[in-house]
Order: structure tokens, then C-alpha cells, then sequence
């Protein structure tokens, strides 16, 4: 399938802002636990399936050579992360009232827990996970996964155009393979080159999958494609194994490789089967608002990974016993929810230099529409 063809599947889009809305209510859960919402059994999916569908986005059609590419992920990709994640920082409320640390989310950099007992202690180990680990700063979290993306982009744009495509999913297993013994001999690299390796092979095997969406519409492939997507969540549903410390961030992968293989490689199929479908609904009003939400999530997805993680900061540090109580705690999915949609035409039409992208307008930022 060509790079062309495969920028006009709508569903792709929709499938990312799907899974970035399970991240944003992961993030809820884990904040507040009385907010029970079974996000824990989803963990062994969701970043997998955003790895995947970013390899199966993966292009290099538009760069004449790797300079022309590296330029352009450091420019949408890499300086977002670094500006992000620093005014995140600035805006931590424990920079400015350090009482409320102990309150704040733990750090762990390579295996080192840090003593703070200064705000600059909690500066400088900040920026040691920005600049060292990759994995953001505290007020800004999820965007570990956008420099994990810029990371392993540039490493698989060198696997492609070295190895020969038939060798690229062996490639992908030692990749996966060596992610894997890092993993369990608790080894911590810098820049995450542990987690990288752990995505390659999601990413990479996303890029090999491109010429599977080929295919016609008839109503035979479609009750096939139904059946396997039924057959794909029953499988992950049997295979997942709940586990809080799971967390591709931290290259935590569980405790039975074949288990965290086949579980994320059934929920990844059971996702695309139904967004594949989905796609071929009747454009009623409601799907298409629905689609249209997706997209638009997708859209800003730099935007809603740093916010509603700083709101859920803010609200876990200020006002943490009044939210996690049964009940009131799912009163936070709401408050984030308006926090982002207020601050997605701040920054697409006012600090859109900071996610290296092109000025719109408010409309246009906050657009359901194709």
C-alpha cells in the first residue's frame, strides 16, 4: 500500500484519539482510585496499539534523505517535548509551594529514587528526567511517549533502509527480544533506550501490517473481519493478566513475556477490527460526531497529553481528599475535560510554536468536522 493511500483511512485518526481517550481516563483512574472505570485491564493494549499505528503511519516519502527527516521530527516531534515539558515545570505548584511534595507523583530515573529535600533538588532531578531519561517532567508525564516516538521514528527510518523488508519483523523480535532482558535484569539506560527498544517492535511491525488493510467492502470479509475482532477481544479478555506496575514508560512489562506478547497483539487486532468496521457504519449524525470527537482528539493529542495530566496534578495536590471519595472522584473526568477544551485554542492559536505546529484559528482548533 502506498504512503498516500494510507493517509486517506479515516479510521487511523479515530483509532488515536480512541486510545488517547483511554490514556486521559487511565491517568483519572490512577489519580483517583475511587474512580473505577476497569482502565487496569487495558494496560497491556493501550500504548502498543499507539506504537502500531504510528509504525503504520511511518513515511518517508515527503524526505529526500535522513537530514531532511531528522530536521523535520526534531521540529514537530522533539522540540515540542523539550518546551512542553519545561513549561510544565515552571508551572508545578510544588515549584511553588514545596509542602505540597510529598503529595506529588514519585520519581524514578535509571533505577536511581532520588532523596529531595530542596524545591532545587526537585528542579534539577526534573530536568534530569526530561534530558536523561526521556520521560518528561512531573507536571507534564505522558509526553515520555512523544519523545519515545521521535526516538524510535529515527531508529526504524535506519532498520528500513538498511534491511531488507522480509527480515524487518526478525528485526523487530530481537529489538523486542532485547527490551525484553533489560526489562528483567532491571537495567535503566539512558534516553529509554530500553522502552525503545520494547516499541520497535510494535512500530515496526505496525509498518509491515500496512498491506493488510487492502481489501474490498463485501458483506463475506466483513462478517470474517467481525468474527475476528469478536475472537481477538475474547482472546485478550482470557490472556490479560492485570498488573499495576505495568508501564511501557518504565519498560515494566510484566511477568511472562508470551503472556504480554499475545495479550497485546489480540487486544491491538480485536482495536483495529472494530475501528475498521466502525468506518463502514452509515454517516448518521451521531457517528459522525463521535468520529469527529476522535479526530479532534487526535488533532491535539500534545496538547491533551500535557494538560490533562498538569489538571490532574494540580487537582491530585489541592484538592485529592475531596475528589477520591466513591462517587465524587468521576466528577474529575468532566473538570479535566473542560479544562482541556479551554486551553486547546490557547495553544493552537497563541503558544503554537510550542507544539511545532502551524497557526489556527479557535474554530478551527476546536472542529469536529472532516
Amino acid at each position: 500500500m502506498s504512503d498516500k493511500a494510507t493517509a486517506r483511512i479515516g479510521w487511523i485518526d479515530e483509532f488515536k484519539g480512541f486510545v488517547l481517550l483511554l490514556v486521559c481516563l487511565y491517568h483519572v483512574e490512577q489519580s483517583f482510585p475511587q474512580a473505577q472505570m476497569g482502565m487496569l485491564h487495558l494496560s497491556a493494549l493501550r500504548m502498543s496499539a499507539f506504537f502500531f499505528i504510528s509504525g503504520m503511519l511511518f513515511s518517508t516519502r515527503r524526505f529526500g534523505n535522513f537530514k531532511a527527516y531528522f530536521i523535520h521530527k526534531t521540529h514537530v516531534l522533539l522540540v515540542p517535548y523539550i518546551l512542553l515539558s519545561l513549561l510544565f515545570l515552571a508551572l508545578d505548584p510544588v515549584l511553588y509551594n514545596f509542602d505540597l511534595f510529598p503529595k506529588a507523583p514519585r520519581m524514578t530515573i535509571m533505577n536511581i529514587r532520588p532523596e529531595i529535600a530542596t524545591v532545587w533538588d526537585y528542579i534539577y532531578w526534573n530536568l534530569a528526567k526530561i534530558f536523561v531519561a526521556g520521560k518528561s517532567s512531573i507536571g507534564s508525564g505522558p509526553l515520555w511517549f512523544v519523545f519515545t516516538l521521535y526516538s524510535v521514528s529515527l531508529i526504524f527510518y535506519g532498520v528500513q533502509k538498511i534491511v531488507p523488508r522480509r527480515f524487518i519483523f526478525f528485526i523487530s523480535l530481537a529489538s523486542l527480544a532485547g527490551g525484553w532482558l533489560l526489562y528483567v535484569n532491571h537495567i535503566r539506560l539512558p534516553l529509554g533506550i530500553e522502552r525503545d527498544l520494547t516499541v520497535l517492535f510494535f512500530f515496526a511491525n505496525g509498518w509491515l501490517c500496512k498491506d493488510l488493510l487492502k481489501g474490498g467492502n463485501d458483506n463475506k470479509r466483513n462478517a470474517l473481519l467481525a468474527a475476528a475482532t469478536i475472537i481477538s477481544f475474547a482472546a485478550y479478555a482470557y490472556l490479560e493478566v492485570p498488573d499495576p506496575n505495568f508501564s511501557i514508560m518504565n519498560n515494566d512489562l510484566g511477568k511472562d513475556f508470551r503472556i504480554f506478547v499475545a495479550s497485546s497483539f489480540f487486544g491491538i487486532a480485536g482495536l483495529i477490527g472494530t475501528f475498521v468496521l466502525a468506518d463502514k457504519l452509515p454517516n448518521i449524525i451521531p457517528v459522525r460526531i463521535a468520529k469527529g470527537i476522535l479526530r479532534n482528539i487526535s488533532r491535539n493529542a500534545l496538547v491533551i497529553l500535557a494538560v490533562h495530566w498538569y489538571t490532574l496534578l494540580v487537582m491530585r495536590l489541592l484538592f485529592r481528599e475531596a475528589f477520591n471519595k466513591p462517587g465524587v472522584a468521576y466528577l474529575a473526568i468532566p473538570v479535566v475535560a473542560t479544562v482541556v477544551i479551554a486551553t486547546i485554542p490557547l495553544f493552537r492559536c497563541k503558544l503554537y510554536h510550542l507544539l511545532g505546529k502551524e497557526k489556527i484559528g479557535v474554530r478551527e482548533s476546536l472542529s469536529i468536522k472532516d
